[in-house]
């Protein structure tokens, strides 16, 4: 009796279950924005297939130009239908796993090497996608602008934001050793 009582709390929350298997449930489709390479903003959406026919996905929102993972959300074991209206809401397109694995562990990693940490998120989403290690292939990919940060300010980027922002960015690659795009001004 015990040990069923320990199965149940175990995987009451989704996010027990995501951290211990998702990664054992088949991948499915993957999306990602439409116009992601020109802007250096993606919204990438990685899905889980269960054996019920429903899914567990994660949604990522990368900045590829100089924040990493700025989002990181899941939504567990939804329906066919919540699913297929979150990728018609998104209106993106079909990616291959390896280049959405890529797009997110390279922005995680060129952030990082500017200083910056992914969303808190990112610590339950992260269990959606498959381990980075080598059994997945590299795919060159630009971070950056020709491999320098970039920082556009957000439209919810106020003043605070910008200036850590900026500090960080002086204190990690030094000052002048970035762009940086200010449209609000």
């Amino acid at each position: 009796m015990a040990k069923t009582g320990k199965v149940i709390q175990l995987f009451q929350k989704p996010e027990n279950f995501i951290r211990s298997r998702a990664r054992q449930l088949p991948l499915g489709k993957c999306y990602i924005s439409h116009n992601w390479e020109k802007s250096g903003v993606a919204n990438v959406l990685v899905s889980r297939a269960h054996i019920n026919g429903n899914f567990t996905i994660g949604i990522y929102l990368i900045d590829l130009k100089c924040l990493g993972i700025k989002d990181s959300a899941f939504k567990f074991n939804i329906p066919t239908d919540e699913f297929e209206d979150l990728v018609s809401y998104m209106n993106g397109e079909v990616i291959e796993y390896n280049m959405a694995h890529n797009i997110i562990y390279g922005a995680e990693a060129f952030a990082e090497s500017c200083g910056f940490k992914p969303h808190p998120d990112w610590k339950v989403g992260q269990f959606i996608l498959e381990e980075d290690d080598d059994r997945i292939p590299i795919i060159a990919i630009e971070f950056g602008e020709n491999g320098v940060p970039a920082y556009y300010v957000g439209p919810h980027d106020d003043a605070v934001i910008i200036n850590r922002i900026l500090f960080t960015l002086d204190k990690q690659v030094g000052m002048g050793n970035y762009f940086f795009y200010n449209d609000k001004v």
